[in-house]
């Protein structure tokens, strides 16, 4: 504590440098010597002499050797150069990212996101975004459905994706972004695995189904999609799916999730003969939505152009 007080009550040299003495030093550098850099600077020569001086009486070193034709660096100047050209580097960025917020930029973006939505073709879109604007930070939160439509309504996300089930009212503007599928699959050691095809619903009725129930509705599912008379219910689809490649029992998954193990073995799409009365699995779109009377800033408008011009088929 003792060296801490006394490190504060002596005369901090940093203090006495100014931006411009970083500017000088570096165009100094680049310009091979003083007379040069004051060309390119647009000063009288004595300025950059000058600046240079004060800067090194501040931090106590000399940054050039004068004694030859040409000022060249000391070893104390080559290693401080890089530090240099990154305080001006830090500065260069601080005054575009000021501008930017000027111009209104927001500071940050929240997107909440249904589990079912594709997630590669997302990361690349946001990869995308955070080339534009690598100020801008973003939450993405993974939520269920009715809390996707929650946080967009409620102001707390600006964007939300999620499938295209039910209207979605007058409150949101949206736009259709990707579409997929469902597909039944099993472990390749399953038994549904080797039945002939296609599967009856009876002989799905026998072997247990896992079944997605999003948050909370685990406890209370309603069994949409459910065929079996013994099913499993998770909260994820994540564990859903290691639940299947265990072969604990047999569901189904959006494809674009899949579509790995399946081209890896470690599931087996399962031909089924009917789903829910249809003779075929069900597919679904999903969909970008946000409020329809909230202002948009530029990172928020650039990320809808960059969903949009990166529709998933």
């Amino acid at each position: 504590m003792l060296a801490l007080i006394k490190s504060i009550s002596k005369p901090d040299r940093v203090g006495n440098f100014s931006l411009d003495h970083f500017v000088v030093f570096a165009a100094v550098t680049d310009c091979g010597g003083f007379a040069a850099a004051a060309r390119k600077l647009g000063r009288a020569q004595s300025a950059i002499t000058n600046a240079i001086r004060n800067m090194e009486e501040a931090c106590g070193l000399v940054l050039f050797d004068r004694s030859g034709y040409r000022a060249e660096l000391t070893d104390a100047g080559r290693a401080l150069l890089p530090r240099a050209r990154q305080v001006l580097a830090e500065v260069d960025s601080f005054r575009r990212d000021a501008g930017g917020f000027a111009e209104g930029l927001e500071a940050g973006l929240v997107l909440a996101v249904d589990p079912f939505v594709q997630q590669a073709p997302l990361a690349q879109v946001l990869r995308a975004l955070h080339a534009v604007h690598p100020t801008v930070r973003v939450r993405l939160l993974m939520e269920p459905h009715a809390q996707v439509m929650e946080m967009v309504g409620g102001g707390q996300a600006h964007l939300g994706l999620l499938p295209e089930v039910a209207p979605l009212g007058t409150q949101f503007e949206s736009f259709r972004w990707s579409e997929q599928a469902l597909v039944a699959v099993a472990a390749p050691g399953h038994p549904l695995a080797a039945h002939a095809t296609p599967i009856p619903p009876e002989a799905l009725r026998v072997h247990m189904q896992v079944v997605f129930s999003s948050g909370r509705a685990a406890l209370t599912s309603p069994d949409l999609g459910v065929h079996a008379t013994d099913c499993w219910h998770v909260s994820t689809l994540a564990f859903k799916r290691e639940l299947l490649l265990a072969g604990a029992g047999w569901g189904s998954l959006p494809d674009h999730m899949a579509a790995g193990d399946i081209a890896s073995g470690h599931l087996v799409r399962l031909d089924i003969e009917s789903w829910e009365g249809r003779d075929r699995m069900p597919s679904f779109f999903s969909t970008v939505i946000r409020r329809r009377d909230a202002v948009a800033g530029i990172a928020q408008r650039k990320l809808i152009q960059l969903l949009r011009d990166q529709v998933v088929n």
